[in-house]
């Protein structure tokens, strides 16, 4: 029910809906939610997923289990692997503003290679209140007080900013998801 609500403010009917998906908690939990509702809502899924390249070996299992999921839901996979290193020193940003801004490259570039109407994103409530607090310590103004937004550029959304990521682990759960 509370998923639904968010969803229902999130997308259209007949969206095609392309998940950001990591293998972590948020985005497996993400993925899931969606694959449930897709019929009711007439969503369209495919899944993206970017490996950064900066954690080695675990950086490329993750890559393996998100493709193994796309695999067993029998859903679009766009993959991609870019050199963050590379990247942050190009662009001289800090590593993970660069591996932000590549990931949001790539998500663009699926999205419109591919059609995808939105591009879902797995933040949720605890995400938000980090940002804030980050922000505060920051001596941020109003903007950055106001946290994450849960829709940005009319294409990225993030429906779970209502759920904790406590609420999301017990969803994987009692549904027996791995991630």
């Amino acid at each position: 029910l509370e998923f639904r609500l968010v969803l229902f403010r999130s997308f259209a009917p007949g969206d095609a809906v392309l998940a950001g998906v990591s293998g972590g908690l948020d985005s497996v939990a993400l993925l899931h939610l969606l694959l449930r509702l897709a019929d009711r809502f007439s969503l369209t899924l495919g899944i993206a997923h970017l490996n950064h390249g900066l954690r080695g070996d675990a950086s490329d299992r993750d890559a393996r289990f998100v493709a193994e999921l796309a695999s067993s839901l029998d859903l679009p996979l766009h993959a991609d692997r870019r050199d963050v290193p590379r990247l942050r020193r190009e662009w001289r940003l800090s590593t993970e503003e660069a591996a932000r801004r590549a990931r949001y490259e790539f998500f663009e570039e699926t999205a419109v290679r591919h059609r995808y109407t939105k591009v879902a994103l797995g933040h949720h409530a605890d995400d938000n209140a980090e940002l804030v607090l980050m922000n505060l310590l920051r001596g941020s103004g109003p903007l950055g007080l106001s946290g994450i937004p849960p829709a940005r550029e009319g294409r990225y959304v993030r429906p779970l900013l209502d759920l904790s990521r406590p609420r999301l682990l017990r969803f994987l759960e009692e549904n027996g998801i791995p991630w």
